[in-house]
């Protein structure tokens, strides 16, 4: 299966390189993303563990180069979405941005492209949605997003978010509630290490609890003083500005606390487990 798998690889390695050449390089792309997505399909067949995490990394190396020639004019305004600051400063005070904001390898978009895996949920409605709290808790809860609103503190909180694509929004005005006053409510356990996020469409990313319950990780439902839009993960998403953005999962259905560190969708597929953007954590290390 290791053959078949690095034989996937080195097709999409080669169309990779052909396809700037091409009339219309979009579809090298779309053939290559095929072909990686087969390799993936065949990693649960390579017995060997260490062998199957060195190839799975090495197919989200692939992955990511595709999701950084696909971002493009994601990068331009966005419509309907205020223009984040872009502009580095060159010396102290001239009233551009800081550059110790800006994570290495990263780069600052005024719009805010929408990146997800599989579709939007046809019906999100804020009504309907549902917040479960399970796993190693005192108690398990389901909210609501009125049960949060009145339950919990409301909090509006400024910060920065990166994606692992390179690009990076800053000054992005949240509203909605810590994780950490979410999982006081429901009680952690002592023996309670680690947090698993899910989210529509059966997608999840996981946290160590230390940096799950930061003062600026939150669950929002609004973004710049409007509600939280579809395509951005409303009507709740999960919010960790210290981490590269596909930890912060959209649309979130349940947090699960664990007593063990328990891969998400990326983390499963050769991201790096932490993901801290400081560090440039975006993989797995060969």
């Amino acid at each position: 299966m290791t053959a078949e798998i690095l034989r996937l690889l080195r097709r999409a390695d080669d169309a990779w390189k052909s396809a700037p050449n091409l009339p219309e390089p979009e579809v090298a792309y779309e053939r290559i993303a095929r072909w990686l997505e087969d390799a993936r399909d065949l990693l649960d067949d390579v017995d060997d563990p260490g062998e199957r995490a060195e190839l799975a990394t090495r197919i989200a190396r692939r992955h990511a180069d595709l999701d950084i020639a696909a971002i493009g004019d994601a990068l331009e305004p966005s419509p309907g979405v205020r223009h984040a600051p872009t502009r580095i400063a060159e010396t102290a005070g001239d009233g551009g941005v800081d550059p110790a904001r800006v994570p290495p390898g990263q780069h600052l978009t005024p719009g805010w492209p929408v990146l997800h895996v599989g579709a939007a949920p046809v019906d999100p409605s804020p009504d309907r949605w549902r917040l479960t709290v399970t796993g190693r808790v005192q108690q398990r809860h389901v909210l609501t997003l009125a049960d949060l609103r009145a339950e919990l503190p409301i909090v509006r909180s400024t910060s920065d978010l990166h994606c692992v694509t390179t690009w990076s929004r800053l000054d992005n005005l949240w509203e909605g509630v810590r994780v950490a006053d979410v999982i006081a409510l429901a009680g952690a356990r002592d023996e309670a290490t680690h947090l698993v996020a899910s989210g529509h469409p059966a997608y999840s990313a996981s946290l160590d609890l230390v940096a799950a319950t930061a003062d600026d990780v939150l669950l929002a439902w609004g973004h710049d003083g409007v509600p939280l839009a579809v395509a951005h993960g409303g009507p709740l998403r999960l919010v960790v500005p210290a981490r590269y953005g596909w930890k912060s999962v959209k649309w979130v259905t349940e947090l699960k606390l664990t007593e063990r560190d328990v891969p998400g969708y990326w983390e499963e597929r050769g991201y790096h487990d932490v993901g801290d953007p400081w560090r440039e954590q975006r993989l797995q290390d060969l």
